[in-house]
C-alpha cells in the first residue's frame, strides 16, 4: 500500500509539526482499519485528516490534536460482530494504546479521546455527547464532510453493499442507500459547526440532490 501521507496536499504538510508522527500513527490504525471495504478505511481517515488539519489552521486550533483524532476516529468500525455498533466511547482505551506506540505528547492524548467519544453525535438524533472543544467540533465537521458530496455518496453505497441492503426500496425509505439520504446525509449540512465547513456543506448538500434526482429518473426508466 502506497504511504498515505505522501499524497496530502503541500500545505497541509506545511501545518502540522511532524508529519512522520502522523504516519506512524497511520501504520498502527492499518492493523485495525487495512481491510475496510464500508467506506471507513485509512483513505478515509486520511480525507478527514487533510480537512481537520485545514480547518484547525483557520481556527486556530490544535491541529496536532484534530489530526490524531482524524486517524483514530473509526477504531470502533472495526469491532463489534455481525454489524452490531460499537459506541466510540468504547474504544477509548485501543486509541489511547494507539497513542501509546507512538511519541505523541501525552498532555494531548486526553484532548484526542475527547474528539473520538464525540465524533459521532447528532443534534438531529438527539445529542447526548456533546464536543466541549473546537478540537471536537472540527474533527465532527470533517467526519460529516467526507459523508457528503460525490465521495460521501460513493461511501455511502459502499456501506449499502456491505451491510447488504438494496440500492434503493421505493415502498420502503430506511434501509436503503438512497433511503440514507434522508435517514442521515441531508442532515449534516446543518451539523456543520465551523463557517467553513458550512460553506462546503452547502456546495455538496446541493450535489446529493441532484443525485437523488437523476437517481429517481434513472430507476424508472425515464429517458
Amino acid at each position: 500500500m502506497p504511504n498515505q501521507s505522501s499524497i496530502l496536499t503541500d500545505d497541509v504538510a506545511e501545518i502540522v509539526t511532524d508529519l512522520q508522527l502522523f504516519q506512524t500513527i497511520a501504520d498502527e490504525m492499518e492493523r485495525w482499519l487495512g481491510s475496510d471495504s464500508s467506506g471507513h478505511d485509512m483513505a478515509h481517515a486520511w480525507r478527514v485528516f487533510d480537512v481537520g488539519v485545514r480547518l484547525a489552521d483557520i481556527e486556530n486550533a490544535n491541529c496536532d490534536v484534530v489530526g490524531a483524532a482524524a486517524l483514530t476516529h473509526d477504531v470502533h468500525r472495526s469491532l463489534g460482530a455481525d454489524d452490531e455498533y460499537v459506541h466510540p466511547e468504547d474504544t477509548l482505551s485501543e486509541v489511547r494504546a494507539i497513542l501509546a506506540t507512538t511519541e505523541f505528547p501525552a498532555e494531548h492524548i486526553a484532548d484526542v479521546l475527547h474528539c473520538v467519544e464525540v465524533h459521532d453525535e447528532y443534534d438531529f438524533r438527539g445529542i447526548e455527547r456533546p464536543a466541549e472543544t473546537i478540537e471536537a467540533e472540527i474533527l465532527r465537521d470533517a467526519d460529516n464532510l467526507d459523508a457528503i458530496g460525490a465521495v460521501g455518496i460513493a461511501r455511502n453505497f459502499a456501506f449499502t453493499g456491505v451491510v447488504g441492503n438494496p440500492l434503493w426500496d421505493p415502498g420502503e425509505q430506511e434501509y436503503s442507500g438512497l433511503g440514507h439520504f434522508h435517514d442521515k446525509l441531508y442532515h449534516l449540512k446543518d451539523e456543520m459547526n465551523t463557517n467553513t465547513a458550512r460553506s462546503v456543506a452547502e456546495k455538496r448538500h446541493e450535489f446529493l440532490e441532484l443525485f437523488e434526482e437523476q437517481f429517481k429518473k434513472e430507476w424508472s426508466e425515464e429517458l
